[in-house]
């Protein structure tokens, strides 16, 4: 089957901001060997159908600041030329799973050409797709209530989030 993002121009990798959890971080880090700060950014939640669940809160001074973990993006830091993503095989599962939302339906706000988006209809990886991020969701946002709880500091976030998902990451496929 010819993959459907081969008929688009990476509309998804440069107008959104690509939000991510430590576990796809994890992914990438092995399979690359880049360092966070070269790919990777606390980004303000200010976005529509924001998961309050994702949202990263971290304390300076008492003062609360809110953050998503995401890619360096617009365009994504991935990628490359002739609009295509270089790290597919380790991709995060929320681009995988793209233009599905979690309830398994294309997200009315897909950018994907009409022929991809049919052609994504009969794709089978999709339903695995969904399940494998939604069971990392799942954790991931069991590991962001924990953080919120500690009231940490910026500063401290990625290297807790990273050491709760790497004591998790045995039970998903990576």
């Amino acid at each position: 089957m010819v993959n459907p993002c081969k008929l688009c121009t990476a509309h998804c990798c440069k107008d959104y901001l690509i939000t991510v959890t430590s576990f796809d971080v994890l992914r990438v880090i092995r399979n690359t060997g880049k360092k966070p700060d070269e790919f990777l950014e606390f980004s303000d939640p200010p976005m529509l159908n924001a998961d309050d669940e994702t949202i990263l809160e971290c304390y300076e001074q008492n003062e609360r600041f809110d953050f998503v973990l995401a890619f360096k993006s617009h365009q994504c830091y991935f990628l490359g030329k002739n609009n295509e993503c270089t790290i597919h095989q380790f991709a995060p599962l929320s681009c995988k799973l793209y233009p599905y939302n979690s309830s398994g339906k294309i997200t009315p706000r897909a950018l994907c050409p009409l022929i991809s988006k049919v052609l994504f209809k009969i794709d089978p990886s999709s339903a695995s797709h969904a399940r494998s991020y939604m069971a990392q969701l799942k954790e991931y946002k069991q590991i962001v209530a924990k953080w919120n709880r500690s009231h940490g500091k910026k500063s401290e976030c990625l290297n807790f989030l990273l050491q709760e998902s790497y004591s998790l990451q045995k039970s998903f496929k990576f």
